[in-house]
């Protein structure tokens, strides 16, 4: 189940194409001089640094540490926007003349921001301190700071607390009036150097566009300037660091680089340092003096990277298990935890958490008694605020709306799952919790073209309040869906609408290639895809809302699954448990708890049409969303409230398997229909065909067993003990086939 929701916004904007007119409204662009800057980034978008508050301040106490020859340190994160911070910092002052060193913490020993092992030893050499992307939350720390005859200064970015830290001066962009108030980490240490410098563009702005795009703020208004001139500088930048990590991201020197190319491919390289040994790797890799050191150092990034990937899959599949062992209809958060699970890779499991199932998530690597973890949002939940609310049970915790670090012990992770559940139910308000994607228009199909893309391009970078575009294609025929890739993972589709064809890419959607068929809804990103030396416009579908589903008709395989479940339902003593009859197909309640089974592909394929917002499920999921499932033979697929038995009982033992599967569920059914009297009619047999079938046993002949009937009576002599797994005869004894439980079960004495 998938919600769309338009991102479109009425108005207009006069002299540009409707395509993009829509797209700018979409972000709030609503006025041609917002649509000039929006398309048209500059320098002048840049605001002055000392319109931020305290900035003033700031410059005139790092001056008189200069002036003074007191020793500075910045103290750093360890991720992207850490790192890009303190280079960016650590420049401006060396290239002043200051006495400055670096201090970023281990991830692994000390965790995220000032801690007090640290301020220490800090204090024997340093008199200055100053914080980038990190201390907003770091009020003890910065007190004993200041105790130990430092001055502080905290640069950070991250929701301001209630009771804000002892600094001397605290920057932070939303402290005051300043315009644009989300800026990332480096963005507020950038702003800094520049007020130190007295320019508006410094060579580090290559490093604020990276880590601005990185840290998910948004590309709107100065931050999407900083991230646009930062990018074309990026394309030719002098740095040998920043050239040696676009090399080893597979980006040729003097190409443009893109938005999406700095989020997923140098970021990620950056961040690694700091998740598998040490951020120090990236920051002398953003400094190396010359080509040759930086190439060794963009190595060690790109193979720690590679080596993250591994991790994160690891951690990734064993989390997964966990969630599939959840009841989501209850609990409104995903809390996975792992003993020894690498700290530093455990947000990126909780991202694709999140990203997968639309829920809340917390992953956390345990150490004993201690958990540190991170957090991810979903569905627009405020994750600080719904964390706030746990907050006496955390040892320390800070971040904003989508995303957040914590530690917490693990004797309090149980409690923490369920207040941090009812904090979310909270904020839901009877909303349901689920996948969301966000599109900018309705298009169609044959609006996807070459021209298109490149119309597109105008808008990037993309990124957090600036996404790539997408657009909703409704009512379009998936005239065709294969799974491709490696084990099927992906989806190919060919699309139709009004006699255009186009194709189509859905990632991680090969599940749906035996069902989606016919008319759907679908969110696509249109994207360029050249093969065999031709380039064609193609979509990238982001999302299926509403479709027709298609269930192939395989009458004998029906028949077969019949007799297999029979079977299964012979070894089932207690035929105990409550079965409510009606003589209609009720209507789902609410999103989630309501399955419809189907043994037939005619009745699911009924049950679709008539509600066509079901899911059509394959595979277990713990969110349990309102599906029908064309039972391939009865198992557990998730926390279910009412299963519907669309086809009819088969039989009390039916009833009891599914009771015991879906513990505590009603059970309802409708009366047989048609479709499933002909399934079970091809499995039926008598007295007489069955002994003709044993003697041309005895004869050597060997009976068609892909054939419903003939299978069932093989199946029934095997129960009597007649014949063997290969119908090889057994030492004949005398058996009345109407004792035996199978025979009864397929001629329906017990139904």
């Amino acid at each position: 189940m998938h919600r769309l929701i338009s991102r479109g916004a009425a108005g207009t904007l006069p002299g540009l194409p409707p395509i993009i007119e829509s797209l700018l409204l979409a972000r709030g662009v609503d006025t041609p001089e917002k649509a000039r800057a929006f398309l048209h980034p500059d320098e002048s978008q840049l605001h002055d640094p000392f319109l931020m508050e305290n900035m003033g301040a700031a410059v005139r106490i790092i001056r008189r540490a200069m002036e003074e020859g007191q020793s500075i340190v910045i103290y750093g994160d360890y991720d992207c926007d850490g790192v890009c911070a303190s280079v960016t910092l650590m420049e401006t002052l060396k290239g002043l003349g200051a006495r400055a060193d670096i201090y970023i913490p281990g991830r692994k020993d000390e965790g995220y921001g000032l801690n007090c092992g640290a301020v220490r030893r800090l204090a024997e050499n340093h008199r200055l301190l100053i914080t980038v992307d990190c201390g907003i939350t770091s009020v003890e720390e910065t007190a004993l700071a200041r105790e130990l005859g430092m001055t502080v200064i905290i640069t950070d970015h991250h929701t301001i607390p209630s009771r804000q830290p002892p600094a001397d001066v605290i920057l932070h962009p939303q402290l005051g009036d300043y315009p644009c108030p989300y800026l990332c980490g480096a963005g507020a240490a950038y702003k800094l150097s520049c007020a130190l410098e007295g320019k508006q563009v410094l060579p580090s702005l290559e490093l604020c566009a990276l880590a601005t795009i990185a840290d998910m703020v948004p590309l709107l208004e100065e931050n999407r300037a900083l991230a646009a001139l930062g990018l074309r500088r990026m394309r030719v930048s002098l740095r040998p660091g920043l050239r040696a990590l676009l090399s080893v991201a597979g980006i040729r020197g003097g190409e443009a680089v893109s938005g999406t190319q700095a989020a997923f491919q140098l970021a990620p390289r950056i961040n690694a340092c700091g998740r598998m040994e040490t951020a120090q790797i990236a920051v002398k890799l953003l400094m190396a003096p010359d080509a040759l050191t930086a190439t060794e150092l963009a190595q060690r990034a790109d193979g720690l990277n590679a080596r993250r990937k591994n991790i994160e899959q690891r951690i990734l599949e064993e989390a997964d298990a966990q969630v599939r062992g959840m009841d989501l209809v209850k609990n409104r958060v995903i809390v996975v935890m792992g003993e020894g699970w690498e700290s530093g890779v455990v947000g990126l499991a909780a991202g694709r958490l999140a990203e997968r199932y639309g829920y809340p998530t917390v992953a956390l690597s345990r150490d004993g008694d201690t958990c540190v973890g991170s957090a991810r949002s979903a569905c627009g939940i405020d994750l600080y605020k719904a964390l706030a609310g746990c907050a006496d049970l955390f040892t320390r915790f800070g971040g904003h709306k989508q995303a957040a670090g914590l530690t917490i012990a693990a004797r309090h992770v149980d409690e923490f799952r369920e207040r941090l559940s009812q904090a979310v139910e909270a904020q839901l308000q009877g909303r349901p919790l689920m996948p969301e994607t966000v599109y900018d228009c309705p298009l169609s199909l044959e609006d996807i073209t070459l021209e298109l893309v490149d119309a597109m391009n105008q808008l990037e970078p993309f990124g957090m309040g600036n996404p790539a575009p997408v657009f909703l294609l409704e009512g379009v025929d998936a005239v065709s869906a294969r799974a491709v890739g490696a084990e099927g993972a992906h989806l190919k589709l060919t699309l139709s609408q009004n006699g255009v064809l186009r194709d189509a890419i859905a990632f991680h959607m090969g599940d749906r290639a035996g069902t989606l068929h016919g008319q759907c809804d679908l969110a696509v990103t249109p994207v360029a895809n050249t093969f065999g030396g031709r380039t064609a416009a193609e979509c990238r579908v982001e999302a299926v809302g509403s479709a027709q589903a298609r269930f192939l008709t395989d009458e004998a395989a029906e028949s077969m699954m019949l007799l297999q479940e029979f079977e299964g339902f012979c070894r089932i003593n207690n035929i105990s448990g409550d079965v409510i009859a009606a003589e209609t197909l009720p209507p789902p309640e609410g999103v989630q708890g309501t399955l419809y089974l189907c043994r037939t592909a005619e009745t699911a394929a009924l049950v679709a049409a008539q509600y066509p917002a079901l899911d059509i499920v394959t595979a277990p999921d713990p969110r349990a969303y309102n599906a029908v499932w064309r039972c391939d033979g009865l198992k557990a697929l998730g926390p279910y409230r009412r299963i519907v038995l669309c086809d009819g009982l088969l039989s009390l033992h039916e009833a009891a398997c599914l009771g015991g599967l879906y513990p505590g569920a009603a059970i309802m059914t409708l009366p047989f229909t048609p479709a499933l009297k002909s399934r079970l009619d091809a499995i039926k047999f008598t007295v007489d065909e069955m002994r003709a079938l044993y003697v041309a046993l005895r004869r050597g002949r060997q009976p068609d067993r892909a054939q419903p009937r003939q299978e069932a009576m093989v199946r029934v002599l095997q129960s009597m003990a007649l014949v063997g797994p290969e119908c090889q005869l057994l030492p004949v004894h005398k058996s009345d086939p109407a004792q035996d439980p199978l025979y009864r079960m397929i001629q329906g004495c017990e139904m």
